[in-house]
């Protein structure tokens, strides 16, 4: 594939990349409120296919097409992997990424568009709204906890701040200067989803890297989308997995960074905390958090325990399932 920017007369404002793969029903419904949105702006919109299925591949195509989309298909998976390609290929100033589950909110660009030309050369990533779109049936789950809300890359809260100050932003939504990205070498391809893998801290590598380079990320939670939540993913096997593959991801995230561990990381720390923390567990079932953050605390240990922890290759094979 080349690497070309997309050809078009004008350089837009920004270009939507949606990185997909094996969600070929959930890109249609992403492109059908984001395409006619991004087209009454002038930005362009381009599908980055992350090796899915033929069966898929073929119906992503398809979307792509009936909503004016370009597309773009990698012979391997892996999310990092497909944004570096998307914001190779973008002509925009701002590379604007959406998740392939995530539904705009009605006036997401315009509010975006909006917020972009507003921005001080000094920032260079803004994270916006990911309200969860819970299964049929399902109004709110009250069982889900803020803690696990995260883990569910949602954050619905409203106001504005800078990450540095404690505000979230999760990928699922948020907009890059393609410039900023390029500067960094664009996402980590050892950290991020691949496949069904669930190791994630790609973002959070990109907004620790351009704070290194003196530029800010912040949030803001005028411009949103809807996050569909899978029905698996309210249940605690999911959960357990999730958290202690999040525990991996942040022993990875300070190697990438090549950063010392915190001393919240250091293994006889964390050893001595999960005997405690399993109790808590079991005696407090009904609260989620402290299953959270005992897996946090596992899969943190585990990974100090492995050799070459931050080799994407290795580390996908050992991490137990």
């Amino acid at each position: 594939m080349s690497d070309a920017p997309l050809p078009t007369a004008h350089s837009p404002l920004a270009t939507v990349v949606i990185c997909t793969h094996e969600r070929s029903e959930d890109l249609g419904r992403c492109l059908a409120a984001a395409a006619p949105q991004a087209r009454a702006l002038g930005w362009d919109l381009l599908v980055v296919d992350s090796a899915s299925s033929t069966s898929h591949a073929q119906a992503l195509v398809r979307h792509a097409a009936a909503h004016g989309a370009a597309y773009e298909r990698l012979d391997a998976p892996g999310l990092s992997r497909a944004r570096n390609r998307g914001a190779a290929l973008a002509r925009g100033r701002w590379i604007a990424y959406l998740d392939d589950d995530a539904i705009p909110h009605a006036g997401w660009a315009e509010q975006l568009d909006r917020l972009l030309q507003l921005q001080p050369d000094g920032v260079a990533l803004l994270g916006g709204r990911i309200d969860p779109l819970w299964p049929d049936g399902v109004k709110r789950e009250e069982r889900v906890t803020p803690r696990w809300l995260l883990l569910l890359s949602c954050v619905d809260r409203a106001g504005q701040g800078r990450v540095v100050d404690g505000w979230n932003i999760c990928g699922a939504n948020f907009a890059v200067r393609k410039d900023a990205l390029d500067a960094i070498g664009g996402f980590p391809e050892g950290l991020g989803r691949i496949g069904t893998r669930l190791i994630s801290g790609e973002e959070s590598y990109v907004v620790q890297r351009l704070h290194r380079d003196g530029l800010d990320a912040r949030y803001d939670g005028s411009f949103g989308v809807h996050h569909r939540i899978e029905p698996e993913r309210l249940g605690r096997d999911w959960l357990r997995r999730r958290a202690f593959l999040e525990g991996v991801t942040r022993v990875a995230l300070h190697r990438a960074l090549g950063e010392p561990l915190p001393a919240t990381l250091g293994l006889p720390k964390l050893l001595a905390s999960i005997p405690t923390l399993w109790l808590l567990a079991r005696l407090r079932a009904a609260n989620a958090d402290w299953t959270i953050r005992l897996e946090l605390a596992r899969g943190s240990a585990w990974t100090l325990r492995q050799r070459g922890a931050l080799a994407a290759g290795p580390l996908q094979q050992r991490v137990p399932s």
